[in-house]
């Protein structure tokens, strides 16, 4: 039988705790797995943020080990690579695969905590991230990269900690969500909150539809002319609604719409870099350039655009595109 990336997972139990969830659980565990070697200097630590609905397993560990979300960008040799860098990327808080969320039980009742859990904000999510920093003895990033909820999470460090991440690196993300974007994120919680994991379902079918472009669709339909869009969709979120917590997926949808992110006057910023995808009707090219006006007062952060038939999941699906970013941007 073949090991499961879950052998490599490790668990950091943080005292310091988001203002809101203090009377509610007393630590906050983060589960977190590194790629690499961390240096004698301690300065070649990269944290990868994971987005919406990801985990901490952000790549295989060894031949046989299940596949990570970012195979293609986390390893030896790779875009971010393990054997320069040492590479961490933790669970975020609010999810359910490993750090305290609200498929965790609590201890008064022994029951989860369900809707008695506090949906994280980006802010949350950052500062469960920045106690585990501390935790691994690391005094700056050298890079803190995310797309999606990950992106975001990248662009408030550089806000809230701009002295402890030299890059931070946004994929597909911007400091607000579009109009678009919002009206299919309250759309979501609405039908979660009316029907519980059926609402999930559907939720995450127009999750889907959003993440993707309409080439994507046109693609599959003709390189697999027996492909049907609609069941496609059915199955995948069926199999989602199966693993993922519907407590935690409002969670994330609350963390989005409320993130409105700007840098404070006269804060020393490190290098901002935004990459964005013309398809993305998520963060479309407006919102990417009105982020780089916000934080561009002293030096304006570098912003990349790209067109991908996989919208707003480029930067997980659309390795020729974004491996040549990536190493373009570490190379730097």
């Amino acid at each position: 039988m073949l090991k499961e990336y879950k052998d490599c997972v490790r668990f950091f139990r943080a005292s310091t705790i988001p203002a809101r969830y203090r009377g509610i659980i007393d630590r906050v565990t983060v589960a977190y797995e590194t790629y690499g070697t961390l240096n004698a200097a301690r300065d070649n630590a990269i944290l990868a943020v994971h987005g919406f609905s990801a985990n901490s397993h952000a790549a295989c560990h060894y031949d046989g080990d299940a596949a990570g979300w970012w195979d293609w960008a986390v390893g030896p040799g790779r875009p971010l690579d393990s054997n320069r860098y040492f590479i961490v990327c933790a669970n975020n808080l609010g999810s359910c695969f490993g750090s305290s969320g609200p498929a965790e039980r609590n201890p008064l009742t022994g029951q989860p905590f369900g809707a008695d859990f506090p949906f994280p904000t980006v802010a949350d999510i950052a500062l469960c991230l920045h106690e585990l920093q501390k935790e691994l003895g690391i005094d700056c990033w050298r890079a803190v990269i995310g797309g999606s909820l990950g992106g975001m999470v990248a662009l408030y460090w550089a806000s809230a900690f701009p002295g402890q991440a030299k890059t931070a690196v946004c994929l597909n993300a911007g400091a607000q969500l579009s109009c678009v974007g919002a009206g299919l994120i309250d759309i979501q919680n609405d039908l979660i909150a009316r029907s519980g994991k059926a609402g999930l379902q559907l939720a995450r079918r127009l999750a889907t539809l959003s993440y993707l472009n309409e080439g994507y669709f046109r693609d599959m339909q003709q390189r697999t002319p027996d492909w049907n869009a609609t069941e496609w969709l059915n199955l995948e979120a069926a199999a989602f609604a199966d693993k993922f917590d519907p407590h935690s997926y409002r969670g994330f949808l609350f963390a989005m719409r409320q993130f409105d992110c700007r840098a404070a006057a006269g804060t020393t910023l490190p290098r901002i870099v935004l990459v964005g995808c013309h398809e993305d009707i998520l963060f479309p090219p407006s919102v990417i350039q009105h982020t780089a006006d916000r934080f561009g007062s002293e030096q304006r952060p570098q912003v990349t655009m790209v067109h991908s038939i996989y919208g707003h999941d480029s930067f997980l699906l659309d390795e020729s595109l974004y491996a040549p970013i990536l190493q373009m941007i570490f190379a730097e």
